[in-house]
């Protein structure tokens, strides 16, 4: 579902240089009813996996073709679930201790628009952390509630090619 989405961007974009992007699966921070006494040991794998995923030289943008300015991403951008946070905490972390540049792995999180009264918990920890270079929420009246955030309004992505 990624590489078409990110098909379809670069095909309405030609020569436009609308970017590329590398797709890592990722263990997740805490399955559905896991118990809390071992989801301290998933999340440590989760950002053993993060962190493989922000500083590897990314696949479409070898450094010999491309330089090294590329080799970070620019911008991550999650919506919601623990392994998001931990992806954001890593990227966080690696900024702190300068191991990637400043001006790399911003970071961006979407509450997503099921959320009308109140933030879920990982919209709770990254409100809380201040770790989100960008803290949006998808519901006005919810944005309008968050001192911070930022109204996204709609977030889509039509999968299938217009015309």
């Amino acid at each position: 579902m990624v590489a078409s989405l990110e098909s379809i961007i670069r095909d309405a974009y030609p020569g436009d240089g609308a970017g590329t992007s590398d797709v890592f699966r990722m263990q997740r921070a805490r399955a559905v009813h896991q118990s809390l006494l071992t989801a301290p040991f998933t999340c440590l794998v989760s950002a053993a996996h993060a962190i493989n995923a922000l500083t590897r030289e990314p696949n479409l943008r070898p450094a010999k073709k491309f330089g090294y300015q590329f080799k970070y991403p620019h911008v991550v951008i999650t919506n919601g679930p623990a392994t998001g946070f931990i992806v954001a905490l890593v990227a966080y972390i690696l900024k702190i201790f300068y191991l990637v540049p400043p001006n790399r792995l911003k970071t961006v999180y979407i509450e997503s628009w099921a959320r009308t009264t109140s933030l879920s918990l990982t919209g709770k920890l990254f409100l809380w952390a201040g770790i989100a270079n960008k803290f949006c929420v998808q519901h006005e009246p919810l944005a309008r509630s968050i001192p911070g955030a930022e109204y996204a309004g709609r977030i889509t992505a039509r999968l299938t090619p217009v015309g």
